[in-house]
């Protein structure tokens, strides 16, 4: 098979890309702004309770919420290279100013909370049951490169009502945080089997402990681990 056709691991493992596809891996995880913030993502399937913080209503995770088929980690005959990270932010509430005045924007958040966020978040990706990630960086790094631009509607004599709208950068394919190492996360090719599946899960917090300061709406952020996927066998 020619060199073209594979792709070599920082482990040394080469494999063949005939196997495999464009498959991200996606998670949500939900958060009040008054809540302290410590959420793991990857850790549940479809039907199961969606990762949220204290005072957040829970509830059963849709297919809208995750992909995932096991929680925690891959089926033994799956497998993922991940090649990007990248993440869509939702408002789960409107903002109230320092005023007192009520601005409706949800689902939309405004630039100045998704900056509090950026101040003192950390994402870490854990691969392996390792107890040091294999990942790590602070939000403010990782890049927003899917989601929609803001489009804003005027009222009957047309005027257009300011809006704040805040991302992670230009909404772009090109904006994503590309690994310069690929991370591989799942079973064992060809000597897969019950049991040697591997586990990860990925990890959102407040590096300051507690809430954000200053957070005015609560987040349902949508992580995705973007790469190549493993045909099932």
């Amino acid at each position: 098979m020619s060199s073209l056709n594979r792709v070599r691991l920082r482990d040394g493992t080469e494999v063949a890309i005939s196997e495999w596809l464009h498959q991200p891996r996606y998670s949500v995880i939900e958060f009040a702004a008054a809540d302290g913030v410590d959420l793991y993502m990857f850790n549940y399937v479809p039907g199961q309770q969606v990762s949220a913080s204290a005072s957040v209503t829970k509830r059963n995770a849709f297919f809208s919420d995750t992909n995932m088929v096991k929680r925690k980690s891959m089926n033994m005959d799956e497998a993922l290279i991940v090649m990007a990270i990248t993440y869509e932010c939702f408002a789960l509430g409107d903002v109230t100013t320092g005023s007192g005045q009520n601005i409706s924007l949800n689902p939309m958040i405004t630039s100045t909370d998704l900056k509090r966020l950026q101040l003192t978040a950390v994402f870490e990706l854990y691969v392996g049951g390792l107890k040091k990630p294999a990942y790590r960086s602070p939000f403010e790094w990782i890049r927003q490169s899917i989601g929609s631009p803001a489009w804003v509607s005027g009222d009957a004599g047309n005027t257009v009502t300011r809006v704040d709208y805040g991302t992670g950068g230009r909404i772009s394919a090109k904006n994503q945080e590309l690994l310069k190492l690929p991370i591989y996360i799942g079973g064992f090719g060809q000597n897969a089997r019950p049991g040697n599946s591997m586990n990860f899960q990925g990890r959102f917090f407040n590096a300051a402990g507690g809430a954000f300061t200053g957070l005015r709406q609560g987040f349902s952020q949508r992580w995705h681990l973007d790469g190549l996927g493993r045909r099932p066998a």
